[in-house]
C-alpha cells in the first residue's frame, strides 16, 4: 500500500513540474500600415483580401506581416482597376503610412516609414499636415487666431511637415487650422478639430486633398 502511495506522489509530482515548466510562446512579427485614399473621383478600395475596406476621402489601418510584402489596393467596382501594387519591407513593430492622390487614371503616392511619432506628457496633442493637391499652389497654415503661417510655413505639393504640440486645454474649446495659399496668404479652407474630439495626449495628421477649386481636409488619427 505503501508503495502505491509513493508510486501516485511520484507522478503527482513530475505532473505539477510539468506544468509549471516554462512554456515558449511565439508571436507573429507585425508592422501596421494607414492607408489613405484620397484620388480625386476615386472609388472605394481593397487592399489585397482584407476584408476592411479604404472608402475615398478617408483611410483605414491595417496589421501586416513583417518583410517583404506586396501591397496591391485596386477598386471594389467592377472592372477592379488596380489603384497601387508595389512591393515594399516591413520590419516588426513598424509604422509605415501610404497615401494616394492624383486621379484614377494617374494615381500617385507617398509611402513613409513613420520615425518620428511623439508621445505627449502635458495637456496637448501633435498635429502634421500633408499637401495632396495636385497642380496646387504651395500652402500655409494656421490656428485661427494665430499669425498666417505659424503653424506651417510652405508646404508644397506631396509634402508633409513634422508634428507639432497644439494646446488641448478644454476651456480653449475647438481648434481652427486655417490653410492659405502661401503667396497671398488667401483663406484657401479651414479644419475644426472640434472640442469634444479633442485627441489630448495623441497625435492626428490633416490631409489637404482635393482638386483645386475644391480643396478640402480630413484628419488621420495617428495613436
Amino acid at each position: 500500500m505503501k508503495l502505491i502511495s509513493f508510486t501516485v506522489c511520484i507522478v503527482l509530482c513530475a505532473m505539477v513540474l510539468t506544468s509549471c515548466k516554462k512554456q515558449d510562446i511565439k508571436t507573429t512579427p507585425l508592422a501596421s500600415i494607414q492607408i489613405s485614399n484620397a484620388v480625386v473621383g476615386g472609388t472605394t478600395l481593397q487592399f489585397g483580401s482584407n476584408v476592411a475596406t479604404v472608402a475615398n476621402n478617408a483611410s483605414t489601418a491595417y496589421g501586416i506581416l513583417t518583410g517583404s510584402q506586396v501591397l496591391k489596393l485596386s477598386s471594389i467596382v467592377v472592372p477592379n482597376t488596380v489603384y497601387y501594387n508595389d512591393t515594399k519591407d516591413f520590419v516588426n513593430g513598424g509604422v509605415y503610412s501610404l497615401f494616394l492622390t492624383g486621379t484614377p487614371a494617374a494615381v500617385e503616392s507617398m509611402f513613409l516609414k513613420e520615425e518620428n511619432i511623439p508621445s505627449h506628457t502635458a495637456d496637448v496633442f501633435g498635429a502634421r499636415v500633408i499637401n495632396l493637391v495636385k497642380s496646387g499652389v504651395s500652402i500655409s497654415v494656421n490656428v485661427k487666431g494665430s499669425t498666417s503661417g505659424s503653424f506651417v510655413g510652405n508646404l508644397a505639393y506631396k509634402s508633409i511637415s513634422d508634428f507639432k504640440d497644439v494646446s488641448s486645454l478644454a476651456a480653449e474649446g475647438d481648434k481652427v487650422f486655417e490653410f492659405r495659399n502661401t503667396a497671398t496668404g488667401d483663406l484657401i479652407t479651414s479644419f475644426t478639430v472640434p472640442g469634444y474630439d479633442m485627441p489630448r495626449f495623441k497625435n492626428i495628421t490633416l490631409l489637404f486633398i482635393g482638386a483645386v477649386g475644391t480643396e478640402t481636409v480630413i484628419r488621420n488619427n495617428n495613436y
